[in-house]
């Protein structure tokens, strides 16, 4: 089991319906899990769709280090990580 999912457990129910994760790891790498496609990607701004809303992540030597399906991993000076 994830770390992820181990947080998950000690949600209440009313939360649980999380439709994505992110870690964000000092600033300096991000980890994003439920995306469903990429909009954009640049060095100082990166935009994903996730199921129900828009997540754009903003900073400066962005990188996309790892990505698959669902899942991938942003290197660089992440700044900002806003869901609308």
């Amino acid at each position: 089991m994830s770390m992820l999912d181990e947080i998950e457990k000690f949600m209440s129910s009313a939360e649980t319906s999380i439709n994505f994760r992110t870690i964000n790891l000092g600033g300096k790498l991000l980890y994003v899990e439920g995306i469903k496609s990429v909009v954009c990607f640049g060095v100082e701004e990166m935009q994903f769709q996730l199921k129900k809303s828009l997540l754009t992540i903003g900073g400066t030597n962005l990188k996309m280090k790892y990505l698959d399906k669902s899942t991938c991993v942003i290197e660089g000076n992440i700044v900002s990580v806003v869901n609308k």
